[in-house]
């Protein structure tokens, strides 16, 4: 059960991203020829306006073959090469699109029915930097260093970055706001640096605790507030917004912290379904739902960041030449980019093998 949690949200998170390329190619008259889940040999198919619907025998990954895309040059104007380079943009670019449609549609769910942390000061912590710069309960941060904290996770993801040097933090009080400089502790520990606080509730606009009365008291709290059916919606978008920054810190990381990190299919269908067992153990069925979309809502975003990396071979690598086609008004020498990506698949391929490598290892000593 738990291998096949793994196996279902990879599965779907690729289809949304190929239907991203399908739905776009249809609407720049594009034939797509072949829409594929899986890999290897057809199991089932179908044809259905043109285009063959298959099931492949092994359930990781899946396509989106269009008529040009991979055969080269033809005359016909259903073409992927005869279309305009604007449609050819924004067919590469409409997998990774959807798969942001769907973390902010999980996301949008997750916030409306869940409690989360939100940016009010609740409590402090024995030793507070913050409290001793002049914070108080029931003040709301409203940017550090400058950047905006719309949700908790934006002041998370800043102080994943203090080395502990003073940081600056907008906050409001009563309507006023005022900046106050904190410098932050270090937790050696957890190995990071704090401001001592402990962050407020927001509860989604259709979360329910078991009493109405527990939710009234509760609701009184200066630090506990309620998202409307709007806000939850604009905080679902915060919350992915969030996670792609933390994707593009992840990537960052990887140049000074080296390839041990990453993980592949099998590593992710394998956390996957310990996630899946450790919430069933947990806290039962909801408690696996929502661990199913978290990880959902983490791996789309991340997939769609992957694929925009201008790195050959992926959809980022043929974004360039087709913007650097727009910029030229002709196209680049199709065996000049051929040679490109196909260096670069070779280096994806390598890469492949060193996360495979980690997969296992990890399998091993886990």
């Amino acid at each position: 059960m738990t291998i096949f949690s793994g196996i279902l949200i990879f599965t779907i998170i690729v289809v949304v991203h190929e239907l991203g390329h399908y739905w776009a190619a249809r609407a720049a008259g594009i034939h797509v020829e072949e829409f594929s889940v899986g890999m290897g040999p057809r199991i089932l198919h179908f044809t259905k306006n043109g285009t063959i619907w298959s099931l492949k025998a092994f359930p990781i990954g899946g396509s989106c073959r269009m008529m040009g895309d991979e055969d080269g040059e033809t005359a016909d104007p259903r073409s992927f090469t005869q279309a305009k380079v604007s449609w050819r943009i924004l067919v590469i670019a409409g997998g990774a699109i959807m798969n942001f449609v769907l973390a902010i549609i999980l996301a949008t769910i997750m916030s409306m029915f869940n409690a989360a942390p939100n940016a009010m000061i609740s409590n402090f912590a024995e030793i507070s930097p913050i409290q001793e710069a002049g914070a108080q309960i029931g003040d709301r941060i409203i940017s550090i260093n400058g950047r905006n904290v719309n949700v908790f996770g934006d002041f998370n993801l800043e102080m994943l970055r203090a080395d502990g040097s003073p940081i600056n933090l907008l906050i409001e009080r009563d309507g006023q706001r005022q900046n106050i400089t904190v410098t932050p502790r270090y937790l050696a520990d957890e190995e990071r640096f704090v401001v001592g606080f402990t962050p407020g509730i927001t509860l989604g606009a259709f979360f329910s605790t078991d009493q109405a009365q527990d939710q009234a008291e509760l609701e009184a709290l200066p630090w506990v507030e309620r998202d409307s059916f709007f806000g939850s919606f604009v905080r679902g978008i915060n919350n992915t917004t969030l996670q792609v920054r933390f994707t593009l810190f992840a990537v960052s990381t990887l140049f000074t912290h080296g390839l041990g990190g990453l993980m592949g299919p099998l590593g992710i269908v394998t956390a996957v379904g310990d996630q899946v067992g450790e919430s069933m153990a947990a806290g039962g069925g909801m408690a696996v739902l929502w661990s199913l979309m978290s990880f959902t809502l983490l791996l789309s975003v991340n997939l769609g960041i992957i694929n925009l990396l201008p790195l050959p071979a992926l959809d980022g690598g043929r974004l360039i030449f087709l913007f650097l086609e727009a910029i030229r008004r002709k196209p680049i020498n199709p065996d000049k980019e051929g040679m490109v990506h196909f260096a670069g698949f070779v280096l994806l391929m390598g890469l492949a093998a060193v996360v495979f490598y980690n997969d296992i290892v990890r399998m091993i000593s886990g």
